[in-house]
């Protein structure tokens, strides 16, 4: 049994990383008081390059002119049906943007998702015409287009009956997810980059360089977030194929993010003030070095497995098979890497506040990482409902970095009988059963 190939090339991936940064740095150079919004908008333009020239020649060129026989009088009332759906689309997410409080409830609120808004009042009627441009062209490329656009969009017309159910259930819940990460992702890598162009090493030094090497990773991380929320296109084959289909699967992700993260997630769990990793291991130096040396290493892998990813990475969704960098040897580096790295950061085993205090922590950090736990599982579950996952998974079994681990412990394994008994078959399964 072979290795499945990978939806997306790691090395144009890291080609894209390259490209942003060098633009980021010649923006910041030679256009001085650049607002830093617009210039990680002109970056991700570069980085996006190469991603999408890969795609095109792979994906979108064999496609294109594929159905062109469907002339223009055929094709403009299905294109414009799309076109209502779309907007109307943007308009209830932009109704949601402004009256939900999240965005606007504080100062820090606001200035965080500032440079997503911006973006959106500087450049959204030429956005809008854009996509008006790649529906009619990307319509007679399509090989069913009467597709999840359509459907909303006879359903906007009142022609219900002409809808399905599921689809516009799956519609939905991938707009939600893209417009919920997308402005979340933006106020991250803005942040990031103006904290790294704006950095000056400070005492101690080796700590300084320690946090200014995470925000490189962590700007890494979300800069295929951003890219991966917006470009969802199935001509390049990197749309949204399936969505998470269990409520326990939702919940588990987001439980790790705001506004979720306070109420439903892991903002709940208790915690105390503590002194950091460094402050513990102040007086062992070598030790100190070689603690911050490993967390930024298993940084650097959970980035590289975003990187993995390129721009098909989103949470909640399938969109393509990933098997190269990371994944080669196991089926979820990131959630390990984030999880190892988070225990050696909080060291939940030291507390100031006793024994009491080193079972909080440590029952918090358990907590942490069953939930992530939960996420990998859930996700395995909604993935195996591909055929090539299914082999991927199979082949990590026995050809993963914890092959070995698993023979020891066969309830760690992938089994696709377990994942069958999930409830997690995915709408287009469940539309073909019916």
């Amino acid at each position: 049994m072979r290795r499945p190939g990978s939806s997306s090339n790691i090395f144009i991936n890291m080609l894209s990383v390259a490209f942003f940064w060098v633009a980021i740095y010649a923006g910041h150079v030679f256009l001085t008081g650049l607002e830093w919004g617009v210039l990680v908008f002109g970056a991700l333009v570069v980085a996006v390059f190469p991603l999408i020239l890969r795609d095109f020649f792979r994906y979108a060129k064999p496609a294109i002119g594929r159905f062109s026989g469907v002339t223009a009088k055929d094709r403009w009332p299905r294109v414009l049906t799309k076109l209502i759906c779309l907007y109307s689309t943007f308009g209830l997410i932009l109704f949601c943007y402004l009256t939900i409080p999240m965005y606007w409830v504080s100062a820090k609120a606001v200035h965080f998702y500032a440079p997503f808004f911006h973006w959106i009042t500087q450049a959204g009627w030429e956005f809008l015409i854009v996509c008006a441009v790649y529906f009619w062209w990307a319509d007679k490329s399509q090989e069913n287009p009467y597709d999840e656009y359509w459907q909303v969009g006879r359903l906007l017309l009142g022609r219900w009956k002409e809808c399905q159910r599921l689809v516009l259930i799956e519609y939905f819940k991938s707009w939600f997810i893209k417009a919920f990460f997308l402005p979340f992702m933006v106020g991250f890598l803005v942040s990031y980059v103006q904290g790294i162009l704006t950095w000056q090493s400070s005492e101690p030094f080796f700590l300084s360089i320690f946090n200014h090497w995470l925000d490189i990773f962590y700007a890494v991380d979300v800069l295929f977030g951003v890219l991966g929320y917006f470009w969802a296109i199935k001509l390049l084959n990197t749309h949204i194929q399936s969505t998470e289909p269990t409520p326990f699967g939702w919940w588990s992700c987001l439980a790790c993010y705001s506004p979720f993260y306070a109420v439903m997630g892991l903002g709940l769990l208790p915690s105390q003030s503590e002194m950091s990793w460094e402050t513990w291991l102040r007086a062992y130096p070598l030790m100190s070095y070689g603690w911050a040396v490993m967390i930024l290493l298993l940084t650097a892998v959970y980035a590289l497995a975003t990187v993995a990813f390129g721009y098909r990475m989103s949470n909640l969704t399938y969109r393509g098979l990933i098997t190269g960098g990371p994944y080669r040897y196991t089926k979820h580096p990131a959630y390990i890497c984030k999880v190892l790295s988070w225990w050696m950061v909080s060291m939940p085993f030291c507390s100031t506040w006793g024994m009491k205090g080193v079972f909080v922590q440590m029952l918090s950090m358990t907590v942490v990482s069953l939930v992530y736990y939960v996420r990998a599982k859930t996700e395995e579950n909604h993935l195996s409902n591909y055929p090539e996952y299914v082999q991927y998974a199979n082949w990590i079994n026995d050809h993963g970095l914890f092959a070995g681990v698993g023979k020891l412990f066969p309830a760690l394994q992938y089994s696709y009988e377990k994942t069958a008994k999930s409830h997690s078959v995915v709408w287009f399964k469940k539309i073909g059963k019916g």
